[in-house]
């Protein structure tokens, strides 16, 4: 081997375990930075008298993960009382690999989910998009131009699901702020909002659970012991 072969082996050599330090440093940050955010989490919950899970199995699935009968493995649970409903907050992980398995990334995606103690029809609220129809299923029209445009709404009982809408929630659907970005999803006397790529924290903790709440009240629904407001 001549010398600038060795210099080239000695510095290839090098680079190989600069990679290998900063993917090992890489990793014990990001589980630092894990461990501290759910540490934090978990004091801000327990803080306001909510209680906090690391892990439950067997949730009840809403959004993208209604239709698992066997549930979804819920991380960072937070479960509570917010204005008068039962709640339960979760993070789902998915794990993806690449093609050769040698590379895994996790995706979080955060779930709240409401107990409306009443009866309500199946009803899905998605942002309008391409693959909309092949992801969720034929959207149903509710004869709102607006509403049918910026949103792709599925029920598996279109009347009831209609009478809701118009009843109010359209109107809500259309001019709250926080509608295009937390899809809905009414079921089995439950009310779901779902973010992508979002991690539980104390920042996006209460929002969430403030507009499943002013939903459920323009629907009529009202927390339990709470008595509802004349029209």
């Amino acid at each position: 081997m001549s010398g600038i072969e060795a210099v080239v082996m000695l510095v290839w050599w090098a680079g190989v375990a600069t990679l290998v330090v900063w993917v090992s440093r890489r990793k014990a940050r990001k589980k630092r930075e894990a461990r501290d955010s759910h540490e934090e989490l978990r004091t801000f919950a327990e803080g306001r008298g909510w209680s906090y899970e690391e892990v439950v199995e067997r949730l009840v699935g809403g959004g993208r993960w209604w239709h698992r009968t066997t549930g979804v493995q819920g991380n960072n649970v937070i479960s509570g009382t917010h204005l008068g409903f039962d709640f339960r907050a979760y993070e789902v992980h998915q794990n993806h690999n690449d093609m050769d398995d040698t590379v895994k990334t996790v995706s979080v995606h955060s779930c709240w989910c409401l107990e409306l103690g009443t009866d309500v029809p199946d009803l899905r609220v998605h942002r309008d998009g391409l693959l909309d129809t092949l992801e969720h299923g034929r959207a149903m029209k509710v004869g709102i131009p607006k509403l049918d445009k910026d949103f792709h709404i599925v029920s598996r009982d279109e009347e009831r699901a209609r009478a809701v809408l118009l009843g109010g929630l359209a109107e809500f659907l259309m001019s709250d702020r926080r509608a295009p970005e937390l899809q809905l999803h009414l079921s089995d006397g439950r009310l779901f909002a779902w973010r992508e790529r979002t991690a539980l924290s104390s920042e996006t903790l209460i929002d969430p659970l403030d507009y499943l709440v002013d939903a459920a009240n323009v629907m009529g629904i009202r927390a339990p012991g709470r008595p509802a407001q004349a029209p």
